[in-house]
């Protein structure tokens, strides 16, 4: 019973040290929180040092915590299980608040601290001069290096990861995502031969497909070799930019109120309508790609009217306003089929989706800049419509 007692007291005097130093921790945070508005600059540096050396310490200590949970004696087979939980990443996300990859990354951590297979880094996180975050990113890669390459290239790419981690007086840390382009890049440096095939791999490897969604709306999935899959993404950055004017009302970016995901999503369709009306691509039944929208003669009345008309789109089957399909037949991408109330065609619109170069002269000659009331910008930079 005298033992029983002692222990427990024991682990009510470490528990009342662990919340006096919080309570001591929250005071000098608080402090350091309410001075840095009226701080200087200097004073204002060495105060983010300061809460970044705690932070860091901070992960080291949960780092050290994940060790502990993994390997401290227990009546099952961890002390997760003695605490009623399936395993040591379940309790880092109930008790921390963690998601499941995060708890997965500390979990991984403390096992490092623990084997130290990758010394360098095991004293960083314990030092706590990487973050959590930079050491997951780092393992994660050693890991996946450890299946091919010897002990003594995995020595040599600890300490440049860690190096990169940490940053230097020349050069700053690397955040998280950057830290795993710059280890990606430093291994193909090493291995300049596996460059060359992933790059391989992944042209054998790239895929597209499509997918309704419940609403009608279309799910498009893609992945695509790197070095395009980077000219995608400049061409759609270049048009979501806040200075870009496609898509802009009256082309003027300043009354431009899309988000930058929508602008992205209006880049996106504007490669596509702007791929199928060229030569090049391939033909479906002898004809190019050409998306049949069907109006039924009741609808166009109805529209007429000024009362909701529905048109119905070929390739998904979609109903869609009729004000909508009006707009993508203008793209020359569309042909429309008007029918019967009984589903009859009565007038298939036109087969040739572009102006022909006849036709286009013709119209340049009549309106030698934009026929848009308003607009002087000339003939030849203008999209040709239909009135």
């Amino acid at each position: 019973m005298f033992v029983n007692v002692s222990v427990s007291a024991a682990e009510g005097c470490k528990s009342a040290e662990v919340r006096r130093l919080q309570s001591d921790a929250d005071r000098v945070l608080t402090g350091v929180f309410a001075e840095f508005t009226s701080a200087s600059p200097r004073e204002r540096q060495r105060m983010l040092e300061a809460v970044s050396d705690y932070s860091l310490q901070h992960q080291a200590h949960l780092a050290e915590f994940a060790r502990v949970l993994e390997t401290a004696p227990s009546e099952l087979s961890t002390a997760a299980k003695d605490l009623h939980y399936p395993s040591t990443g379940v309790l880092l996300q109930h008790e921390l608040g963690y998601g499941k990859s995060a708890a997965d990354v500390l979990t991984r951590l403390g096992k490092l601290l623990e084997s130290r297979e990758y010394p360098v880094l095991a004293a960083a996180v314990e030092s706590g001069t990487v973050s959590n975050q930079q050491a997951g990113v780092i393992v994660r890669k050693l890991d996946s290096w450890r299946k091919k390459q010897d002990a003594e290239f995995l020595l040599l790419a600890d300490k440049s990861a860690v190096e990169f981690a940490e940053g230097s007086e020349d050069a700053r840390a690397w955040k998280p995502e950057s830290l795993e382009k710059a280890m990606r890049a430093w291994y193909y440096e090493q291995h300049p031969e596996e460059a060359e095939l992933t790059t391989a791999e992944q042209w054998e490897q790239r895929k597209c497909f499509g997918r309704m969604l419940q609403d009608g709306r279309v799910k498009i999935d893609a992945v695509i070799p790197a070095d395009e899959g980077a000219a995608v993404l400049q061409f759609l950055d270049a048009n979501a930019s806040p200075k870009a004017r496609f898509g802009a009302p009256n082309g003027d970016p300043d009354q431009d109120q899309r988000t930058r995901t929508q602008k992205m999503a209006d880049a996106f369709m504007l490669a596509f309508t702007t791929a199928a009306k060229t030569k090049e691509t391939s033909t479906q039944g002898g004809a190019a790609p050409t998306l049949l929208v069907t109006v039924p003669i009741r609808e166009i009345h109805n529209y007429a009217a000024g009362t909701p008309a529905v048109a119905r789109v070929s390739r998904t089957q979609e109903l869609v306003p009729v004000a909508e399909a009006a707009k993508i037949i203008c793209d020359g991408a569309v042909q429309v089929a008007i029918t019967d109330n009984l589903g009859n065609v009565m007038n298939l619109g036109r087969t040739q989706r572009l102006f022909t170069p006849t036709q286009r002269r013709a119209l340049n000659a009549t309106y030698p800049e934009c026929a848009t009331t308003g607009c002087d910008i000339p003939a030849v930079w203008c999209e040709v419509d239909l009135p």
